[in-house]
C-alpha cells in the first residue's frame, strides 16, 4: 500500500501507519490565505509550534511584511493579493506539514511523494529538501510579484473554472472565445483539476465570451475565479522571464529531491537524485504552461499511491479527489492550519 500527503490531514480511519506505506503530500494555492490562529495540535495553536514560529520570524526579514499580522488581522482584500497570498499560502503549507509531524511524524518521515498546485509545488519542493525554507521563501516573494506586475500590465485578465464539458469540446470553445475577440485576446486551459474539470484564463473579454459559449453548451458549471491575474498563460511571459532569472541564481543551492516530486508542467516525477537543471527547467515552465493535476494524480496511483494528506489551509485538493478517484477520496486526509 502507498500512501500521498495532500494539504489538511487524516483519515479517520487511519489510526496507524504501516511500514512498506508509501505517503504523499499536495499542496494548494488559494487565493485565500492560512489562519494559523484558528488550528491546535495539544492545546498548543500551530502558530506556536517552535518551527513554525522560526519560519513566520525568518519570513519578516524575507519578505519585510509580517506574514502572521495580515493572516490574523487582514485586511482580506490585502491578503487576496497573489503577492500577499502566496508567500502566506507558501508557509501555511509548511506549518501543515509540521502539524502532521507532530500527530504523525511516520507520515512525514516515510512519505514516498510530494505534489503541489500551482504555487503549491515550490512548497512540495522545499519540503522535499530541494531548497531551504528561505531560499524557498526568496523565490515565492519574486513569483508572486512579478505574478502582480504582470497581471496589471496590458489587458485586464480573468480566469474560469468550467466543469461538465469534454476536454476537446472546452478547447474548441477556447478558440472560439479567443476568435470573436480578436487581435491580442488570449483564451485557454491552464489547469485539468479533474475529468471534465478545468481552469481557464486569459484576457477578459476573451474568457467573458467562453463564460457564455461553455452555459450553452450545457456545462454542469461556469463560474469566475477570484484570482489576480490570468496565471498559466501566456500572459505571465514577464513574470516568468523575472522567476527565470530568480531561479537560475539560486540553482548552484538547489539539491536533488529526498522524496519524489510530481512536476506541474509536465505530470511526471522528479525523483531523488534528480539533477537540478532538470527540476529548475520545468520550474521555469510552470507559469505560462497548464498545471496537469489530474494526469499527476493518475500516475502516482499507478506507482501504488493510495493514502493522500492535504497540508496547508484550505480543503481543495480533498475535493478535486473525489472527481478523480472516491477511493481514493476516501483516502485522503486534510491537515488543516
Amino acid at each position: 500500500m502507498h500512501s500521498c500527503i495532500h494539504a489538511q490531514l487524516l483519515h479517520p480511519a487511519r489510526d496507524q501507519l504501516h511500514p512498506g506505506v508509501k505517503y504523499c503530500k499536495c499542496y494548494c494555492t488559494s487565493p485565500r490565505g492560512p489562519h494559523l490562529r484558528q488550528t491546535r495540535y495539544s492545546g498548543v495553536k500551530v502558530k506556536d509550534m517552535p518551527k513554525v514560529k522560526d519560519m513566520l520570524q525568518k519570513s519578516k526579514e524575507i519578505l519585510g511584511w509580517d506574514v502572521l499580522e495580515l493572516c490574523l488581522n487582514g485586511p482580506e482584500e490585502k491578503l487576496e493579493e497573489t503577492r500577499y497570498c502566496q508567500p502566506a499560502m507558501f508557509i501555511g503549507g509548511l506549518a501543515g506539514v509540521e502539524k502532521l509531524r507532530a500527530e504523525r511524524a511516520e507520515a512525514v518521515d516515510r512519505c514516498s511523494v510530494m505534489a503541489g498546485l500551482s504555487l503549491g509545488e515550490y512548497t512540495a519542493l522545499c519540503a522535499a529538501g530541494v531548497m531551504s525554507f528561505e531560499d524557498g521563501l526568496r523565490l515565492v516573494k519574486v513569483r508572486g510579484e512579478a505574478m502582480h506586475e504582470a497581471a496589471a500590465a496590458g489587458r485586464r485578465q480573468l480566469m474560469l473554472s468550467v466543469a461538465g464539458l469534454e476536454e476537446g469540446r472546452v478547447r474548441a470553445l477556447c478558440d472560439e472565445a479567443t476568435a470573436a475577440e480578436g487581435s491580442g485576446a488570449v483564451c485557454g486551459t491552464v489547469a485539468d483539476l479533474f475529468p471534465k474539470g478545468y481552469c481557464v484564463g486569459g484576457t477578459e473579454a476573451a474568457v467573458r465570451e467562453l463564460e457564455g459559449l461553455a452555459t450553452k453548451a450545457g456545462a454542469l458549471q461556469v463560474k469566475v475565479l477570484k484570482t489576480g491575474g490570468a496565471f498559466h498563460t501566456a500572459l505571465m511571459q514577464p513574470a516568468q522571464d523575472k522567476l527565470s532569472a530568480a531561479i537560475g541564481e539560486m540553482q548552484p543551492r538547489m539539491r536533488p529531491p529526498a522524496h519524489t516530486v510530481w512536476m506541474n508542467a509536465s505530470a511526471e516525477p522528479c525523483r531523488p537524485g534528480c539533477q537540478r537543471p532538470t527540476i529548475t527547467a520545468l520550474m521555469k515552465r510552470q507559469l505560462t504552461n497548464p498545471v496537469y493535476w489530474e494526469q499527476s494524480v493518475r500516475e502516482m496511483q499507478k506507482e501504488g499511491v493510495t493514502e493522500f494528506y492535504e497540508c496547508g489551509p484550505m480543503k481543495q485538493i480533498k475535493a478535486m479527489m473525489k472527481r478523480i478517484d472516491p477511493e481514493a477520496w476516501k483516502n485522503t486526509t486534510n491537515v488543516v492550519v
